[in-house]
């Protein structure tokens, strides 16, 4: 007698980096779909310029790297989680380079590593010079090609929780007609929410999702207070900023303002090279005294070679890097905080996931080291596959709609909402400042039910929803935090808590041998 294990059913709601390297390491013994808000060429990923951070050279070890990553973090994060990421992700990194990923090389076929802001050690791989993220994501989809189901225009709505476990997914189309996904599993990598901000390097897509139907569902969402502002977003009038990588500062470039000022001399030891925060914070310190900011890259030899994406965003944006000063100014960029799991990709929904940008694995701390995204992405997506492999099927359930209510919403503009976050959610924050958006937000429809799918509405209502629900949540948790921590900054309180400060001091004691 021959008995056949029935196949999972996967269901994956995003299509950036984690989606692709879940369904790959999954369409073996899955069936996997893939469901995304707009297309497949509408992530965060696929605008990656920044590379993957691993420790793949022989003069660097994984655990330079994790202490790397908690000095960043200001010591936030969870030790096991970082460990984690350093340790596997130097085998995955070098599983993938084995797998015919064509990262940049010298003549001699060696990697050419770069270095990034708060590294100690060459360790960042690049593809295509900026365009890594561009690099990877095509990879995968030719690997995936005919194995997997993707369906496109489909943005998300609700989860579907019985009996305590997340059932299936609900999802809105172009139409604004709802369609209801089972599965044995469902997968949240709708990344992160930095394109709430007035000036940001996120797609227009990153708005949290993923973060607001998972809360609805009774999800546990962590550390939402801790958004990185990179420093050097290509200052145009654009609603959406072009990102110059960190790697051109890690070349040498070095920011001026219009006198030819060197901005970071005396303000921190790394200088350039300093954490995000740390620049962002004292260029809008310069900006405020209305300064003009560039990066200074007379010192970077062959440019157009290095930075061919950076160079072509310039000539489009009719900026004339040859002239060697490039227009700069801080932006959203990365959201260390989401839907929080174990190292597994597990929420506490049974068979409701989240990996990738969504996540809060607690592994980037306060403030992400430069080139761990796409490398958490590959790591935890990974172990999450692992995971799956060792679960059974479920019988399926139907799941139908119920008829909708009648609700009138009032909404503001994207425009007017991410102007407000900007500027009471932003690089530097204060409870007035807070509790201002707070009393903005109120004036709004915010339904706190689990389920909007419940209500008559149209798409851009529910995009809406989840805006206002993730702003509220974000500053909430930032009026929460009193005190200053990587990303988080507040004016009214400066200075780092006693208790964060001790876990520290904690962490250099057991460096050394030290019983604590």
């Amino acid at each position: 007698m021959v008995f056949c294990l029935q196949r999972q059913k996967i269901v994956i709601v995003g299509s950036g980096l984690a989606a692709y390297v879940l369904a790959s390491e999954s369409w073996q013994h899955s069936d996997v779909t893939i469901l995304t808000k707009n297309t497949t060429n509408d992530s965060n990923s696929i605008r990656a310029q920044g590379g993957i951070a691993a420790a793949v050279s022989s003069k660097d070890q994984w655990h330079l790297h994790a202490e790397d990553t908690l000095k960043a973090g200001v010591f936030h994060n969870h030790q096991k989680a970082v460990e984690t990421l350093a340790k596997e992700g130097k085998q995955v990194v070098k599983s993938l380079l084995q797998q015919g990923f064509p990262a940049d090389r010298n003549q001699h076929g060696e990697l050419l590593l770069g270095r990034e802001g708060a590294h100690s050690e060459r360790r960042i791989i690049h593809a295509g010079g900026d365009q890594t993220g561009k690099y990877l994501i095509h990879f995968y989809q030719q690997i995936l090609q005919g194995k997997i189901t993707i369906i496109e225009g489909q943005l998300a709505v609700d989860c579907v929780i019985e009996a305590g476990e997340c059932k299936g997914i609900i999802t809105m189309d172009q139409d604004n007609q709802l369609h209801t996904y089972t599965a044995d599993h469902i997968v949240l990598a709708t990344g992160g929410f930095g394109a709430l901000y007035e000036t940001t390097s996120n797609d227009p897509s990153a708005t949290g999702d993923g973060i607001a139907i998972a809360y609805r569902a009774g999800a546990r969402v962590s550390d939402l207070e801790f958004v990185q502002f990179h420093p050097t977003m290509l200052a145009t009038q654009a609603p959406y900023n072009d990102l110059i990588s960190e790697a051109v500062r890690g070349e040498g470039a070095i920011l001026v303002d219009q006198n030819g000022r060197e901005i970071m001399k005396g303000a921190h030891p790394l200088e350039n090279l300093a954490p995000r925060d740390i620049i962002a914070r004292v260029m809008m310190t310069e900006l405020t005294k209305g300064n003009r900011l560039y990066l200074d890259i007379h010192q970077i030899k062959n440019f157009q070679t290095k930075f061919p994406f950076i160079k072509s965003v310039c000539e489009k944006n009719n900026i004339d890097w040859q002239q060697g000063l490039i227009p700069v100014n801080p932006g959203a960029h990365f959201t260390m905080g989401g839907v929080e799991t174990d190292l597994q990709g597990r929420t506490n929904i049974p068979r409701l996931y989240a990996i990738g940008e969504v996540a809060c694995t607690h592994v980037h701390g306060a403030n992400r080291l430069a080139s761990n995204s796409l490398l958490e992405g590959l790591v935890f997506a990974t172990r999450l596959a692992d995971y799956l492999k060792t679960q059974s099927s479920v019988p399926s359930s139907s799941i139908s709609l119920v008829q909708p209510l009648h609700h009138r919403f009032h909404h503001p503009d994207l425009h007017t909402l991410r102007k407000q976050m900007t500027n009471h959610v932003g690089i530097n924050r204060s409870e007035s400042g807070l509790n201002e958006m707070l009393e903005w937000l109120v004036k709004f429809t915010i339904i706190q039910d689990n389920y909007l799918s419940r209500y008559t509405t149209s798409r851009d209502q529910i995009q809406m929803q989840h805006h206002l629900q993730v702003a509220q949540l974000v500053t909430k948790a930032a009026r929460k935090r009193i005190e200053s921590r990587g990303a988080h900054y507040r004016v009214d309180y400066p200075f780092k808590s006693e208790q964060w400060e001790n876990k520290r001091i904690t962490y250099q004691l057991t460096k050394q041998g030290v019983t604590v």
